[in-house]
């Protein structure tokens, strides 16, 4: 009888092409193949940024890529601590009963408390109960009441575009000469 191994690690340059794959697997199963549009070099050139825009975990089955977690920072001002939004959770088909989400979950979580943080959050699909059970079973709990919202393609950029005007500039070498800084002036 062989024993399986399962393990951990972050991901790093040389793992987009396994990241993307996992993305697209993902978005297939979630029945929205043509939304998933991340390519390999946008995820090797945000893997070298510091600080990267996301932290990823690569479940590896006796060496080969099964799953992955893709999550990033959050903060909640109710508790006034970090937390984390779980953006991706995948475990391949052949993998899944192994314990892969489960490892993948305990050490996001664990991360999660070292680092101070109030919450661990993420949305599921309502018709995916493999899903939902699993969630459940690890002890989440649904927060029905709330309702994910959400501004993206033209109507980001129409809201982008009127909010211009007003906006603060993102640093001081990009605001206009008439920008007032409250704090200085």
């Amino acid at each position: 009888m062989s024993t399986v191994t399962i393990e951990l690690r972050p991901a790093r340059v040389g793992d987009e092409r396994t990241i993307v794959r996992f993305i697209r697997a993902l978005a297939a199963y979630e029945r929205e193949p043509d939304a998933a549009t991340a390519t390999e070099e946008a995820i090797r050139a945000q893997l070298t940024m510091e600080p990267a825009p996301f932290e990823c975990l690569i479940a590896e089955r006796n060496g080969a890529p099964v799953g992955f977690a893709l999550y990033f920072w959050t903060y909640s001002t109710w508790r006034a601590k970090v937390g984390v939004h779980l953006e991706d959770l995948w475990v391949e088909p052949e993998a899944r009963g192994l314990g892969v989400a489960r490892l993948l979950m305990e050490a996001i979580a664990a991360r999660t408390v070292a680092r101070g943080g109030a919450r661990l959050e993420w949305r599921v699909l309502d018709w995916n109960e493999l899903a939902l059970g699993f969630y459940r079973h690890i002890g989440a709990t649904d927060l029905r009441e709330w309702q994910t919202c959400r501004l993206d393609g033209q109507a980001l950029h129409a809201l982008a575009e009127r909010g211009a005007t007003h906006a603060p500039p993102d640093d001081d070498a990009g605001a206009p000469a008439d920008w007032e800084d409250p704090v200085t002036t």
